[in-house]
Parts: structure tokens; C-alpha cells; sequence
């Protein structure tokens, strides 16, 4: 899994918006981070994967241990528990009202989050 290790910058977003509206972000937050370009930092320490997204309001960091329930903190700042895992080369994260799920795909680290029934993605290049 040594090609999640690295640092990717956001190249593209899907729903983005309607995402952020469903789970709710206030509109002037929304407006203000649209065009942010992310930063997600990965590492590896054992069998855990240290997750940075860097961003110009806030710097948040997740750690999610491969087969154990691990708390997770949302774009919102909520904090919820999510049982990690892989799956077919993907790293899962899967809670009661949330799933994450991280692959690589033709190089660049493609991100799939639903929360609260809404879902976006996001492609992102490495550095």
C-alpha cells in the first residue's frame, strides 16, 4: 500500500456543493472553500495510515489502524467511529451514517466520501 504514501493535491471534485449543503456546512463556508485546493498528506506508521488534509482555514489529521475502529473527525468536525479496513486494494472507512474509500487509480488518489446519505469525490494528483 506504499502508493497512498505520499502528498496529492486536489485536481477535480464531484459534487462538492450539494455534498456540503446536505451535511450542513454554513453556505459562506461552502463559497469560501469551493476553489481550495486540498492537500492530503499521507503516511505510514505500522499497520496505520495518517491522514493530513491541509487547508488554508484548517490543518485536520485522521489515523485509521487497518481491521480496528478508529475515530474519525468529518470535514464538519464532527467526530465519529469508523471500523477501517482494505478492500480490493482500496482503503475502506465505514461507519453508521459514513463511508470513505481511498484507492489509486492511474496514478492519482481518487476519494469517495458519504455522509448522512450524501456523497462527493475528488481526484487528486500527486505532488
Amino acid at each position: 500500500m506504499a502508493e497512498f504514501v505520499g502528498r496529492f493535491v486536489v485536481e477535480s471534485k464531484e459534487n462538492y456543493d450539494g455534498f456540503m449543503k446536505g451535511v450542513g456546512v454554513p453556505e459562506e463556508y461552502i463559497a469560501m472553500s469551493r476553489d481550495v485546493k486540498v492537500i492530503t498528506d499521507i503516511s505510514k506508521d505500522g499497520d496505520a495510515f495518517v491522514i493530513q488534509r491541509i487547508r488554508p482555514q484548517k490543518t485536520t489529521s485522521n489515523t485509521l489502524v487497518i481491521g480496528q475502529e478508529c475515530e474519525f473527525d468529518t470535514i464538519k468536525g464532527d467526530k465519529i467511529k469508523v471500523m477501517a479496513s482494505m478492500d480490493g486494494g482500496k482503503i475502506c472507512a465505514k461507519g453508521d451514517k459514513y463511508s470513505f474509500e481511498m484507492e489509486m487509480t492511474g496514478g492519482k488518489l481518487k476519494e469517495t466520501i458519504s455522509f448522512k446519505g450524501h456523497t462527493m469525490s475528488r481526484v487528486s494528483k500527486k505532488e
